[in-house]
């Protein structure tokens, strides 16, 4: 019999091969390649072939140089315990489960393929790919060493309504992708590209339906507790990529040397918790959910949980909910001040204000309406007239000028010539004229409104000492600061 010994202490039933003590899919490589070359690769390979078709579905200690499953249906969960592997390949197939614990595997490779669980524990390994998959229960990726980690187009279907979710349970397990404790990680992606596919589809022969990039489906993807790789070679690079994502998105314990980017996705609940991000964060063309509810637990405590030493960009985003944007915004904008960037922090703290008034507002639109509700509308009335209409908050200078030349030079003077209300009239100029000299309250008097002007004109000297007021205010703001 083999010489190996399992872990519960029984030995391998299996006949060793000539010259050694151990069986085909035990003898180790060195030993297999001195007693029969090159040959002992296809040894290998019959034999686990032989064994998968017997039903076999636990393989502990095993050392191969290719395990390809390729175009089965596997009812039996498939457990790889103690083994080392060159190469784990398994592609347009139905699976019950994959596990692979303890071992030694250069690259896991699952392609277009159904399967329950995909469970990896204490593996060390350069490269694990999920692509093209439709899971039933979880993706659980722990306790490893993995360089790179990519998942693309891969859903949860659910089958059946757990027990967690029939209770309401928030921490659910079916439909989950959690990626925790990985050590020397270079990259964590989500729908990023993989070329190396195309070649192993024509080294094997086969073609696999992953041409169309589809959203990754998830009721969570939690990544946590990751060791990135020091490198200085990946220094600037993105560290963590997520493109077209749909799901919650949870991120703890974790410092990304790199960049983190976010693009393209719908993200309900987006959690980071104890996270640092030492380049950039950024958001882009992507939608944000949350409620009422996770508000109050969650966002109060971002501004301390999350930390970008580089900037936070955030392009082409929605959130449904204007909490949630006033939070990132304003994060957004302490990023940039910090580096000195004026100019881009207001555009995030114009985008800030806007959020708090749309808060603001849709508080005190809810319920019955009361005096104290009614005022606090008017006053988000007035913010929106003098303090977003007339300059941004502050944040544009450009605005009060034009707006005063357009309503001084044109509107006011059409007013006034539209109710002939000012005499003397000596030429149509002397409208603009008094226009102007009412707006900068000089007064001079030689031309002086009637009737329904002098209530025009009572309106323009309150806007023109306003507008005064407002654009050395910005200006002040904007170049003296």
């Amino acid at each position: 019999m083999c010489e190996y010994t399992y872990s519960n202490g029984q030995k391998c039933k299996r006949k060793p091969l000539k010259g050694s003590k151990y069986c085909s899919l035990h003898i180790p490589f060195e030993e297999g390649e001195l007693l029969y070359g090159n040959k002992i690769r296809e040894i290998k390979k019959r034999a686990f072939e032989r064994a998968l078709e017997r039903g076999f579905k636990t393989f502990e200690g095993v050392k191969l140089y290719d395990v390809i499953i390729l175009n089965k249906s596997i009812k039996n969960p498939i457990i790889f315990k103690n083994s080392e592997i060159k190469r784990l390949i398994i592609g347009n197939s139905e699976l019950s489960s994959l596990t692979i614990i303890s071992s030694i595997v250069d690259s896991i490779i699952l392609v277009n393929s159904k399967i329950n669980s995909l469970y990896i524990n204490k593996v060390d390994s350069y490269g694990a790919s999920v692509c093209s998959v439709e899971f039933t229960s979880t993706i659980l990726i722990r306790n490893s060493k993995i360089k790179y980690i990519l998942i693309n187009s891969t859903r949860y279907k659910r089958e059946e309504v757990t027990a967690e979710e029939t209770f309401g349970e928030a921490g659910k397990i079916a439909g989950r992708v959690e990626i925790s404790n990985i050590k020397e990680v270079r990259r964590i992606a989500v729908n990023s590209r993989y070329p190396l596919l195309e070649i192993i589809e024509k080294e094997l022969g086969v073609t696999f339906n992953t041409k169309k990039i589809e959203y990754v489906r998830a009721n969570i993807l939690n990544i946590r507790n990751i060791e990135f790789d020091e490198d200085p070679r990946f220094k600037r690079q993105i560290r963590v990529y997520i493109n077209r994502f749909s799901g919650q998105l949870l991120i703890e314990n974790s410092t990304v040397p790199g960049h983190m980017s976010i693009i393209n996705s719908r993200v309900k609940y987006p959690e980071f918790v104890h996270t640092t991000v030492l380049n950039n964060l950024i958001m882009r063309n992507s939608k944000f959910y949350s409620d009422e509810n996770w508000n109050l637990s969650y966002l109060p405590n971002l501004l301390a949980e999350l930390q970008v030493l580089g900037f936070i960009v955030i392009e082409n985003s929605e959130f449904n909910n204007p909490y949630l944007a006033e939070v990132f915004y304003r994060i957004a904008r302490t990023t940039w001040e910090a580096s000195g960037d004026k100019e881009k922090a207001d555009e995030y703290y114009y985008l800030e204000m806007l959020a708090r008034r749309k808060r603001v507002l849709s508080h005190y639109k809810r319920g019955p309406k009361t005096l104290k509700k009614i005022f606090r509308l008017i006053e988000v009335f007035f913010e929106w007239i003098f303090a977003d209409l007339t300059c941004k908050y502050g944040t544009d200078w450009k605005r009060p000028v034009f707006l005063w030349l357009g309503l001084v030079i044109f509107a006011f003077p059409i007013l006034y010539a539209l109710t002939q209300s000012i005499e003397p009239l000596r030429s149509p100029f002397d409208y603009v004229y008094f226009s102007i000299v009412t707006a900068t309250t000089l007064g001079y008097g030689d031309i002086h409104p009637i009737g329904i002007g002098k209530v025009i004109a009572s309106v323009e000297a309150i806007f023109g000492m306003f507008m005064w007021a407002v654009f050395l205010t910005v200006f002040a703001r904007k170049y003296m600061r």
